[in-house]
């Protein structure tokens, strides 16, 4: 297990700069998730540590090993990154276990068994002669994994490894990974621009943003605790009300909410903006309530359903229910009500 360490990263393209100073510290068998748009620099970031590109500035450690810096520059294949891209690239001439073990020396593979073994850590033990074909996109995922594995790297980066794959296959392989990850002490890095795949698979999330790490916290704290207005809204569903704090509570169109502690801060007095996630809101039908609406809309997803609500006076409204509570047709009346704490930021941050 290594740690690795990001100090200053910088990297332009022509005129164009993509990362105007990275600084992120990933913690020793931990899997962090690199969260961001498109076109935020994420798999420029990843690029630069397997070495594929060499930074403009900054500086990157392995462990205690400068591999990218003033003076130095490692090749990718002194590096020990094991690299899983997104559509796998097995070799398709090839077979499994060939794939698996083609960086590693023709002793290690004859003595060790270090392909056999695995593939049966990735679920895919008697695959060993089948061919890249053969296998189902999941499958090849495994084995791209394994292949990544078998070098007995010191960082494993994962670049969207899972975004081929439909919907209930993706769940599944990312549930794998995870568990072979912690089973073996894995650093890893996992870019990916879902959010609901980086909450619900790293140890800590950082959100790129600007060419720079915005936030890099554990998943709850993120979602819980976001460090600006703008990350509310890009971390999930988030309502973003004007409220008005006076010692330890904010009043709100959805009433008199508790704080919850900040650790970026917020004044003492006055206007603030208010994060009130979906899910904190309670609805019933009915207008016997303080606040009252309209719904504008309703969408089912089975597990829950996301109802869109016009209050008398204020902002539209993002309401998360049970998905078990009946339907509520465009115009039906509602009252709401919303339990904290909730965080707020200062007009001027």
């Amino acid at each position: 297990m290594r740690q690795l360490e990001i100090v200053g990263l910088r990297k332009a393209f022509g005129a164009h700069p993509v990362l105007t100073g990275v600084d992120l510290s990933v913690p020793a068998g931990s899997l962090t998730a690199i969260l961001g748009p498109s076109g935020s620099g994420k798999t420029t970031l990843l690029r630069l540590l397997a070495g594929f590109e060499r930074a403009d500035a900054g500086m990157i450690t392995i462990g205690d090993i400068v591999v990218d810096g003033p003076k130095v520059h490692a090749p990718p294949e002194r590096r020990r990154i094991g690299y899983v891209p997104q559509e796998g690239s097995l070799f398709p001439h090839l077979t499994v276990a060939g794939n698996v073990a083609f960086g590693l020396r023709a002793q290690s593979r004859k003595k060790n068994g270090t392909a056999e073994r695995l593939l049966e850590a990735v679920g895919l033990g008697g695959f060993g002669k089948r061919y890249p074909h053969q296998l189902s996109g999941g499958q090849q995922q495994r084995v791209a994994l394994a292949r990544a594995l078998a070098i007995d790297p010191a960082v494993v980066l994962l670049d969207e490894p899972f975004a081929s794959l439909d919907a209930n296959l993706r769940a599944s392989v990312r549930a794998d990974v995870q568990r072979i990850f912690r089973d073996r002490g894995t650093t890893a890095i996992l870019v990916t621009h879902d959010q609901d795949e980086a909450l619900s698979v790293a140890d800590r999330v950082a959100v790129l943003r600007g060419g720079k790490i915005a936030q890099y916290a554990a998943p709850e704290d993120l979602y819980t605790r976001p460090a600006d207005p703008e990350l509310a809204t890009f971390i999930g569903d988030a309502n973003l009300l004007a409220g008005e704090h006076v010692a330890g509570s904010v009043q709100t169109a959805l009433g008199l909410l508790p704080l919850l502690h900040n650790d970026h801060g917020f004044p003492p007095t006055g206007h603030v903006t208010v994060l009130v996630r979906p899910e904190q809101i309670a609805l019933d039908p009915g207008s016997a309530g303080e606040v009252c609406g309209r719904v504008v809309s309703y969408g089912y997803h089975g597990h829950d359903a996301v109802v869109r609500v016009q209050p008398e006076q204020g902002e539209l409204i993002l309401v998360r229910v049970l998905g078990g509570q009946r339907q509520l047709p465009p115009g039906s009346p509602v009252t709401l009500s919303a339990k904290g704490p909730v965080i707020a930021w200062g007009k001027t941050a």
